[in-house]
């Protein structure tokens, strides 16, 4: 009995060692997806998802969350400035430190991507059943907690 145990759960392992593997392969077209349709990268989308989701952000602190070197981040945000969809602002208390904020531009594009992710969302909540899709999203919410980095 307890081989036929461990061969189920080295077996429900193997799947999902391969469902990893899948996963990556889907992320990598997510974001070829991106960058084609879009014309920014990946990071560069998440840099104005954070930005739309939490509010302006100094560029420190969007260093700090993607573990981003600042002189590489300047790079990253010269570029998506000259293509118009973030905006440095000057703080109004000290005019020394920068702000970075969502351009209409960028708040369109970002509207855009949401929802393409609606739609993606709605395509799996069809595809499966209620109780798993209720599993999905558990199974996807429990591996973000494990796998997050402690800060």
């Amino acid at each position: 009995m307890r081989t036929h145990q461990s061969t189920d759960e080295a077996t429900s392992v193997e799947r999902l060692e391969r469902s990893f593997y899948d996963l990556n392969d889907v992320y990598r077209k997510h974001r070829e997806y991106i960058k084609t349709k879009y014309r920014i990268n990946a990071l560069e989308m998440e840099i104005i998802q954070l930005i739309v989701l939490d509010g302006k952000k100094k560029m420190k602190e969007i260093g700090d969350y993607f573990n981003i070197k600042l002189s590489t981040l300047t790079s990253i945000i010269d570029k998506i400035e000259r293509q118009k969809l973030v905006k440095r602002v000057n703080g109004k208390h000290d005019r020394r430190v920068v702000y970075l904020e969502v351009s209409k531009k960028g708040e369109k594009l970002y509207a855009d991507y949401s929802r393409y992710l609606h739609v993606v969302s709605q395509l799996m909540r069809r595809s499966l059943a209620s109780e798993q899709f209720d599993a999905f999203v558990t199974g996807l919410e429990k591996m973000s907690e494990i796998v997050k980095p402690s800060s």
